[in-house]
């Protein structure tokens, strides 16, 4: 699984996170509306951030964007998924230096490590559940 974040520097403002698995239509879905989850869902083979993916997301958000009236400036790192020459009208891409992301950007200096934090939390939280309440233990797949 790769999950893809993005907010505004001071956290007020969160895009849904994009979730990229492997499977097209994945079980955990059935009888499920995947536009009503609280994440976009997307797949392909290795479950990995392309620039295909990539760039659809810039496109979309870049339409909402202009429908709302407004342009930001977007700092990424130097992913080979992050393509250098992508036409966008109200989003500007920065590039910040190699070898800098994990020092001088924020959401993996402290968002990334909070949510891991938290799934890992509620992940313990069912297993222990489970052994509590004599019920078979708890599978992730």
């Amino acid at each position: 699984m790769t999950v893809l974040l993005c907010a505004n520097s001071t956290g007020s403002e969160k895009l849904k996170p994009i979730l990229i698995g492997k499977s097209k239509n994945p079980r955990c879905f059935k009888n499920v509306r995947v536009e009503n989850l609280p994440i976009q869902y997307e797949s392909n083979a290795k479950a990995w951030m392309t620039s295909e993916l990539f760039s659809k997301f810039c496109f979309n958000w870049d339409r909402k964007l202009k429908k709302d009236g407004r342009k930001i400036l977007l700092l990424l790192d130097n992913c080979s998924a992050h393509p250098q020459e992508i036409h966008l009208t109200q989003i500007k891409l920065v590039f910040l230096p190699a070898n800098t992301a994990s020092i001088i950007q924020p959401i993996d200096a402290g968002v990334i490590k909070n949510l891991k934090y938290f799934y890992r939390k509620e992940i313990l939280k069912k297993h222990i559940y489970a052994l509590d309440s004599k019920k078979p233990i708890f599978q992730l797949t």
